[in-house]
Parts: C-alpha cells; structure tokens; sequence
C-alpha cells in the first residue's frame, strides 16, 4: 500500500472523531488519517509488538497527539476500550469476520469503512453480511496500478 492509496479513505473519515484502524500493520491507513485530520483521535490496533514497536516510532516522530497504537489484537471479546464512529481495516479478514471481531466497539451510530480491491470480491463479501442487520455501500475510488473499494457498512 503507498500514500495515495491509503489517503483515499479520508473522503469517507473527515466528519469522524473516534476512529479504530484494525490490524494496522505499518500503520496505513491510520497514520494518514491522524496526519490529515487533526480533530480526529485515531487508535491503531497491531497485535504484531514489532510491528506496534514501529506504528510508536512513527507517531513519536511525527509528534502526532492524536494517533496511539495498541499491541492487541481486536476480538470478540475486546471490550476495555471506548466506542469508536468508525472501525477501518485494510488487509486484514473478509468483511463479515472483521464485523463480527469488533462490532461491540462501534458506536449505535457508526460505521465500518473497509479498504477492499476489486469490486467482484467485494461484492461477493457482502453477500456473507446479515442483512437484517447491516446496510452497506461500495465506494469505487480511482488509483493507476490498484483496484481499490471502500466498503461502508452500517448497522439498520
């Protein structure tokens, strides 16, 4: 994932104040949010400690106030951190399973916006999702060499 590629989520985050980025990896796309959206706190989730270890690093290095990391990983049972209006990840488990992993974190308001490839495997990922429960879009976004999808789902 390069720059461009991880700052086509911002259309999607800038009215957004509390935002968990799931398996965050080298930190992409939380660090690009938090260095473009000041007013918002954004918590990344890493449960590689190296990986962590590099997200702190980076943070420190940019003084950002805004960005934290944690070195845990998001389960059903993770309960001991505040509700967040957006849950992102990029890379990290089908749609549904990363619903099911952290959906007692999102506020009754709030969404997922999941940095997916091609539409086909999107669209076939949503299938999976209870749609009793969940209402979903899929956000074509135009980058040179990637296929890249923003999916938002909300609850009903």
């Amino acid at each position: 994932m390069d720059i461009k590629d991880a700052e086509t989520i911002l259309d999607h985050t800038k009215n957004q104040t509390r935002i968990l980025d799931i398996g965050s990896g080298a930190g992409l796309p939380g660090i690009i949010i938090a260095i473009n959206q000041p007013w918002s706190q954004v918590v990344m989730s890493e449960k590689s400690k190296k990986k962590a270890y590099f997200i702190k690093k980076t943070i420190k290095a940019l003084g950002l106030k805004n960005a934290e990391v944690i070195d845990t990983a998001i389960t059903p049972l993770t309960k001991n951190l505040e509700l967040f209006d957006t849950i992102t990840a990029r890379a990290l488990a089908p749609s549904n399973t990363i619903v099911k992993m952290s959906i007692q974190l999102l506020t009754p308001n709030g969404i997922f916006l999941l940095m997916k490839g091609k539409k086909e495997t999107t669209t076939n990922e949503v299938k999976d999702l209870d749609n009793t429960k969940y209402s979903y879009t899929i956000h074509p976004k135009r980058l040179p060499k990637t296929q890249r999808h923003i999916l938002e789902i909300k609850k009903k």
